[in-house]
């Protein structure tokens, strides 16, 4: 049992989340109206919420990493 896949996964999401709020960012120097406003506001809470899902996946991860170890083992 490997967590790698999970991992990547994982890091591929955490890389598109941070991604979509630089392009973000960015764009607020172009625009200033209500609408993007809204925008940027929805993208920080989808940005919260990825940041759980990130923590959980490393979790997830470093459990598996366990549970491997500990199925290896011996007795």
């Amino acid at each position: 049992m490997n967590s790698g896949l999970i991992r990547q996964d994982v890091d591929a999401f955490q890389l598109a989340v941070r991604k979509l709020s630089g392009e973000i960012g960015k764009a607020s120097s172009l625009w200033s109206d209500a609408k993007f406003s809204e925008l940027s506001a929805v993208i920080s809470v989808i940005a919260n919420i990825s940041r759980d899902v990130i923590v959980t996946g490393d979790k997830c991860c470093s459990s598996i990493d366990k549970f491997a170890k500990i199925s290896e083992e011996h007795y």
